[in-house]
């Protein structure tokens, strides 16, 4: 099993505002068996019985899987699934036992740690510095040099909450059967990058989370995460009045790496939908939108997101130079979210 451990380094009411202002953003113990074959004594006259050969298992059958070396297959495997149910659950005790006495693990940057307590630290600090981390593993092969020796080699990716890129892992995991249990002798990974568009959209990283604007019976929620490798933000937004849902839609925010520039898809539940290009500016980002209504009208605006350098549990929203099809509509005036925080 991996450590992976250094790798993370509308317009005249404000309920129309602000349905306009949204609607353009998965060690275990190894049993063996003995199977005794009682042999009936046969009478001298007759010749001695001779068992029927038993037939050779083809790759695959339940025959072979029955075989020692495939249930310790499935013990690591298992195995595996205990360590990442204790690497979610951030329990670095529980993930320190799964090595021998003596296990190491060397990392990507060629660190080395040995023995039990020095992993266990390892991984308390990497939880420490990222709350709610969480690791995939995928075993690509298992091999047994001999019958209490296990190679085990496969992939591991680590995704944190915060605005950090994804990382990956080779790794290759010696197990050894030790006191009736299979542990980890030694653990050695390699860097293994992971295509994401993250250093495109970083910059936004800091929308994550959920947003909120209220004003006269009206309430504008957002909520944004990061899907796909990190190399997307995904919005979701919706307006209610008076306790009725007015709006709502999804945006996806990604890279274009034609125009080397941040775009933006929208979809609301009206049936229109819009594209916009994202443009840094001093106050923060001029998107430039142009969309179609349900019934096939054009729309075109410029938005404005707006932040006040280093805040970011607040943030504004106008729209100006809003046009349907030839005609000017109102201007959105700036609305300010703040973000929602957990009690």
């Amino acid at each position: 099993m991996p450590t992976h451990l250094l790798a993370l380094g509308s317009a005249a009411s404000i309920g129309r505002r602000l349905a306009s202002a949204f609607a353009v953003f998965a060690a275990s113990i190894a049993v063996t068996a003995d199977v005794s074959v009682a042999q009936q004594k046969q009478p001298e006259t007759q010749p001695p019985q001779q068992a029927p050969p038993t037939p050779s298992a083809a790759p695959g059958s339940p025959v072979e899987k029955a075989g020692p070396a495939n249930a310790n297959e499935a013990h690591i495997r298992a195995g595996a699934q205990a360590f990442i149910k204790a690497f979610n659950a951030g329990d670095a005790k529980a993930l320190a036992e799964m090595w021998t006495v003596n296990g190491t693990i060397a990392d990507e940057q060629g660190n080395v740690f040995k023995g039990r307590k020095a992993i266990e630290e390892q991984y308390a600090a990497l939880f420490k510095g990222h709350p709610g981390v969480r690791m995939q593993i995928a075993i690509k092969a298992i091999d047994f040099p001999t019958s209490t020796t296990a190679i085990e080699d496969g992939v591991t990716q680590l995704m944190t909450k915060d605005s950090e890129p994804p990382s990956a892992a080779r790794y290759t995991a010696v197990h050894v059967h030790e006191d009736g249990k299979w542990l980890m002798a030694s653990v050695r990974e390699a860097a293994m990058p992971v295509p994401s568009n993250f250093a495109q959209l970083q910059e936004l990283g800091w929308l994550v989370g959920e947003w909120e604007a209220k004003s006269d019976g009206v309430t504008a929620h957002s909520q944004t995460r990061w899907i796909a490798n990190k190399s997307f933000l995904q919005r979701t937004f919706s307006v209610n009045r008076d306790g009725m849902q007015v709006a709502s839609g999804m945006q996806i925010i990604g890279w274009d790496p034609r125009t080397e520039r941040i775009i933006s898809w929208t979809f609301d539940s009206s049936g229109g939908h819009g594209m916009g290009v994202w443009n840094a500016m001093p106050e923060g980002w001029g998107i430039d939108s142009a969309g179609m209504t349900a019934d096939g009208v054009p729309t075109t605006a410029k938005d404005h997101l707006i932040r006040v350098p280093g805040e970011t549990n607040v943030f504004g929203w106008r729209s100006v130079d809003r046009k349907l099809g030839d005609m000017k509509v109102p201007d959105v005036p700036e609305v300010v979210f703040d973000r929602v925080t957990s009690k």
